[in-house]
């Protein structure tokens, strides 16, 4: 069979198992499981599915995932973070876009310290939101700010969807890591940019705020009070900076920070962490399912030959490199309006990696640049994940003024991208710095 006739096949049965509502990793099973009894010819095929799950989830670098999950879990279920939004809240005073600039602060605050950014989507809606609304500041303005502030998560380390990436494409999560951390606060920044030149054009999107002022003291208190949640950060980024531990490790350091942190807020209950570790096994259990989906079907490629004579196709085109790396980014770009980031990546990287190899580009460079592209995917129509998270936490709007709201904020990001693409050092000044 040819080359592209397997991957027209594989890839028609893997999106018809996504349509009949089968979980993403239990598709990948079933088609990792047919799949080399044909190739392989028979039975014996499976043997090599059980050794590449095993060797798919044994991986010492995957204690991170669930990590930096209990990490930002604790957090979020103490309320540790609502102390952070009222730290931001008291020094950005009475600036006519007040709350929309809380919104981005706390969102590249949590984004530091949790690395879940849907939740912090979520907990920026229902935290902000309700406000927003009843000083009329423009509904489609005020929620693509608090979508995009809460995103910020997937790219600002510790980001467990870096890790994630960095697993299923067996690159460094510690340079991934790194590598998000400048784009990041790059594109926070281009979001506050937007937002007050669109104030500043219209003043009516954002009435002025008219309370009593908050005296320095009140200001100074509320940000001392955060003095401890340097400790999460430091037992996180600082262990790998200054190389006393593995991400790994300085996930694990961090989530026993936020535990003791949480504690000395008096907040660490019995019911904190229940929640908290019962959310944690959830995700863990279905992230590994995941990963072991991906490893059999990277391997189901490769003994088929398509992986490969797609990649000699690829690079044998009289082509710029640069015109295939744009191809590449469009199709992930397409991908990311009709799936989530877990199958794109599934779908993608297995194809896509040794093409990034074989042009030589730099893995940091380009999976950041996937990772900017998987949180368009989030935040964009009609199956953006972030969308629908926010319209569960304001039921009230429609879904179409959301849907509408991401427009300029998806554009500001795509952008990020054109300039990353165009200046690679965004990406890799601070990991080689590092690393």
């Amino acid at each position: 069979m040819e080359w592209w006739l397997i991957l027209v096949v594989v890839f028609v049965s893997l999106f018809g198992s996504f349509l009949t509502g089968m979980p993403i990793a239990f598709s990948f099973m079933a088609i990792n499981i047919v799949g080399l009894v044909i190739v392989a010819g028979g039975t014996k095929g499976l043997s090599l599915l059980t050794g590449s799950i095993f060797e798919s989830v044994s991986g010492f670098e995957l204690i991170a995932i669930p990590m930096f999950f209990l990490l930002g879990e604790v957090l979020f279920h103490s309320g540790v973070v609502g102390m952070v939004m009222d730290a931001v809240d008291r020094w950005i005073g009475h600036l006519r876009a007040r709350l929309l600039l809380v919104s981005l602060g706390a969102g590249t605050a949590l984004a530091t310290l949790s690395g879940a950014g849907i939740a912090d989507t979520a907990l920026i809606g229902s935290t902000l939101y309700p406000e927003m609304e009843r000083r009329n500041y423009d509904r489609k303005l005020s929620l693509g700010t608090i979508t995009s502030s809460g995103l910020l998560a997937a790219l600002i380390p510790p980001s467990a969807l870096a890790v994630l990436l960095a697993s299923i494409a067996e690159k460094s999560a510690g340079r991934i890591l790194l590598g998000g951390a400048v784009p990041g606060f790059m594109i926070a920044a281009l979001y506050t940019a937007f937002v007050l030149i669109r104030v500043r054009m219209n003043p009516d999107l954002a009435p002025a705020y008219n309370s009593g002022s908050v005296r320095f003291a009140e200001k100074m208190w509320a940000t001392i009070k955060l003095a401890p949640l340097l400790l999460i950060i430091f037992a996180v980024m600082g262990f790998i900076l200054l190389g006393i531990a593995t991400p790994s490790e300085a996930a694990a350091t961090g989530a026993l920070s936020a535990i003791v942190v949480t504690a000395l807020y008096g907040r660490l209950t019995p019911s904190v962490l229940t929640k908290s570790l019962d959310a944690v096994v959830r995700i863990t259990a279905m992230i590994l399912f995941i990963i072991a989906g991906a490893k059999a079907f990277s391997q189901l490629l490769a003994l088929s030959g398509a992986s490969q004579q797609f990649f000699n196709n690829i690079t044998g085109l009289d082509v710029d490199p640069f015109v295939v790396l744009m191809a590449i980014q469009a199709t992930v770009l397409i991908l990311g309006l009709f799936m989530d980031p877990v199958a794109i990546m599934l779908v993608a990287i297995p194809i896509v990696d040794p093409v990034v190899v074989g042009f030589g580009w730099d893995t940091t460079w380009f999976y950041v640049l996937f990772l900017i592209n998987m949180t368009i995917g989030l935040e964009s129509p009609p199956f953006g994940l972030a969308l629908f998270v926010l319209k569960g936490v304001v039921p009230h709007v429609p879904l179409s003024d959301i849907f509408k709201a991401q427009i300029p904020f998806i554009a500001i990001d795509v952008f990020a991208m054109l300039l990353i693409m165009n200046y690679p050092i965004i990406v890799t000044w601070l990991p080689d710095k590092v690393l």
